[in-house]
């Protein structure tokens, strides 16, 4: 366990280390609840299109990051729960930084966590166990046949089967195929709830740059929030890494002008999305860089359009399948937003609720 305690955290730092020279940045109803009435669906309109981009005011930038994975460590590290330190430890260390990443938003954006989210985290983590066994590459169909490997650990030879599901395997792609940690599928596209109105403050950074003052600002529901939640991770695959920048095109990644951002924003999408704590390839340097192909390799996907709708062709859920299995932190966050009915192992208890807790910042009193 020390051994690879150690080796997680050398990947972490090298990793992040080229990051830096790049850039030279429910369960029980006791959750916060997000299951609500069913939306009339309706054809998409434009303005719901890619066009949109999120706030990313409290973005933690790539120091900052380093800052709250050596203050997660040490939290995890005085932990004695032994249900919670029993788990493998690169999956407590990828949804442990990544609350304290989203969290870090959150203050910034004025919204504090309470014990009631870390409940809400820590009973999706308790989910994961019993959906995926901590396996982000996981996947299965309605008839119950899968491709999985049982651990917290894959590599991209697992992930890329995602391309030949239709062709070389029995299991068929369509909108309820699942996929990943939590185990989704991408009738989340199009499915919509209404978000309970506790709920509202963590989505503010979906509405747009300008988050409630935002003009022509429309209501979330599921559906859209989680089309933005895929596009708030695809952004950085992109080139968009500050709240100044604009995505880069497609036919504009190979202009000198932008190789340095494009480059530093595929980095930037592994270490927020935690992908290098869920894969394991060879050596440390062929690992990032065949992660970083990996990456590029969805950075452009299509999920749909607003005139033939989302996720409704066999393109799409491949978009759809790529990015919440190489983005673990994505399907975590998808997770947080789906009604709690969509689960089937949302009676697993919670585990790991008090490292959770340990790692709020609770809201200045002035």
């Amino acid at each position: 366990m020390n051994m690879i305690r150690k080796s997680i955290k050398i990947g972490l730092y090298i990793f992040t280390a080229s990051l830096l020279a790049a850039s030279s940045q429910m369960p029980e109803e006791r959750a916060r609840p997000s299951l609500a009435d069913h939306i009339k669906l309706s054809r998409p309109v434009r303005h719901l299109d890619h066009g949109w981009l999120p706030d990313l005011t409290g973005l933690p930038n790539k120091e900052e990051v380093i800052r709250l994975s050596e203050h997660v460590e040490n939290v995890m590290l005085e932990d004695h729960d032994s249900k919670c330190t029993a788990l493998p430890w690169n999956l407590r260390l990828m949804i442990f930084q990544h609350f304290a990443i989203y969290q870090h938003m959150a203050n910034a954006q004025g919204a504090y966590f309470d014990e009631k989210v870390a409940y809400q985290w820590a009973h999706v983590l308790g989910m994961i166990l019993k959906e995926s066994s901590g396996d982000t590459a996981n996947i299965s169909d309605m008839t119950g046949r899968m491709i999985t490997t049982y651990t917290s650990f894959t590599d991209l030879k697992h992930w890329q089967k995602i391309l030949d599901l239709s062709l070389k395997t029995p299991i068929k792609l369509n909108v309820q195929t699942n996929f990943g940690l939590t185990q989704l599928s991408s009738d989340r596209l199009f499915v919509a709830f209404k978000f309970a109105k506790d709920l509202t403050f963590d989505i503010d950074f979906l509405e747009g740059r300008l988050g409630a003052d935002t003009p022509n600002k429309i209501e979330l529901n599921t559906s859209i929030a989680i089309r933005r939640l895929i596009w708030f991770y695809q952004d950085f695959a992109q080139g968009r890494i500050t709240q100044s920048d604009s995505r880069i095109p497609e036919h504009e990644i190979t202009n000198p002008a932008y190789s340095d951002r494009y480059l530093d924003g595929i980095r930037s999408a592994l270490m927020y999305c935690g992908t290098v704590f869920m894969y394991r390839e060879g050596n440390l340097n062929k690992k990032i860089a065949d992660l970083e192909k990996a990456m590029a390799s969805i950075a452009y996907c299509k999920l749909g359009n607003s005139q033939g709708g989302y996720g409704f062709h066999e393109l799409d859920e491949k978009c759809f399948a790529q990015w919440v299995t190489l983005c673990p932190a994505l399907n975590i966050d998808i997770a947080i937003l789906t009604p709690l009915s969509y689960f089937e192992t949302r009676n697993a208890k919670p585990v790991c609720q008090g490292t959770f807790q340990r790692l709020i910042i609770n809201k200045p009193s002035k």
